[in-house]
């Protein structure tokens, strides 16, 4: 991904592996990580996003609607699930592109659902 900076937030295509580690598919994916982590680092701490929306979403999962204003910033072209539990820490060379990033809302929301995905409690 030469020459466009990521930030976390951003929203980009990557290649993500499966979770037995069979193979992997490029999807869309949001950068977790801090933006000091990210220029100090190889890797990228991200979020699995699926189109797949489950018949009932966890307190885990992030559900962006076709209806969210903020949808278009993204670059995802449908209603998606940012899935918290479904991390995985990727080397830069997996990131083809960014399509877009994610509102200060949508990271506050997402926050919150990562906390509850590593059991942090916070008062």
């Amino acid at each position: 991904m030469a020459g466009q900076s990521i930030t976390r937030g951003s929203v980009v295509l990557a290649r993500y592996p499966f979770t037995d580690l069979s193979g992997e598919k490029l999807r869309p994916t949001v950068i977790v990580i801090p933006d000091s982590l990210i220029r100090a680092l190889e890797d990228v701490l991200c979020a699995f996003i699926t189109s797949t929306i489950p018949e009932k979403l966890l307190s885990t999962d992030l559900y962006i609607q076709p209806t969210d204003a903020e949808l278009i910033d993204t670059g995802l072209k449908t209603s998606s699930v940012i899935r918290a539990h479904k991390r995985a820490l990727l080397h830069r060379s997996l990131i083809h592109r960014q399509l877009g990033r994610l509102s200060q809302s949508m990271m506050a929301a997402l926050d919150q659902c990562l906390i509850k995905a590593v059991g942090v409690n916070v008062p």
